[in-house]
């Protein structure tokens, strides 16, 4: 498994100048998308698992996706490379791997009580609440949420695989995730072998 990440902030590009490298399908997928800042994301993302799919397995053809039952993406001429993507402000997320993957980066922002219930265990609910600072709740939330939502990735059933039933801290002890903070933002990869590193 190989992770990379990039940071798009200084390259000044639009979704017309980036077409070439996105191919008709994902040009299409990207330019569709009513929000500028959504799409710069989604084409660098997809930019960025053309980069690691060449550099890991030698494939220059821009891929073509074709999706599970739960609209998880895979390769249609590879499906036996395993990716993962993912994107927050203007930093991409890519896994590549020969097993299921999954990735995420966020940032710290303001998640409330209320929402956090909806992913949380009981012991998990606890912990955040005995924290000092709002603060640290904040950052704390956004850490498990990381761990979580690249599992849901991992798994390609998103938040329907039930964030609830089972613990973040349980599969960083299972070396099935890692998480790390890198600028200000958290990074979690989830895979269904051991991790070693991130």
């Amino acid at each position: 498994m190989n992770v990379y990440m990039y940071n798009y902030s200084g390259d000044g590009f639009g979704i017309v100048e980036l077409a070439p490298f996105l191919g008709e399908q994902r040009y299409a997928y990207c330019s569709g998308m009513k929000a500028e800042n959504a799409a710069l994301q989604s084409a660098y993302a997809f930019m960025l698992l053309r980069y690691a799919l060449k550099k890991e397995y030698g494939i220059f053809d821009i891929p073509v996706f074709s999706y599970n039952e739960h609209g998880k993406p895979f390769l249609a001429d590879c499906p036996d490379i395993y990716f993962s993507l993912s994107h927050c402000s203007k930093t991409v997320l890519c896994a590549v791997s020969e097993a299921p993957v999954g990735v995420d980066v966020q940032d710290v922002r303001k998640i409330s009580m209320r929402a956090a219930e909806k992913f949380l265990t009981e012991t998990e609910y606890r912990n955040i609440e005995e924290l000092g600072s709002e603060e640290e709740r904040y950052t704390e939330l956004c850490r498990l949420w990381c761990i979580k939502e690249s599992y849901g990735k991992m798994t390609g059933k998103g938040f329907g695989e039930g964030f609830r039933s089972f613990e973040a801290q349980t599969l960083i002890e299972r070396k099935q995730a890692l998480c790390t903070r890198k600028n200000g933002l958290f990074l979690s990869v989830c895979t269904c072998t051991q991790t070693e590193k991130l």
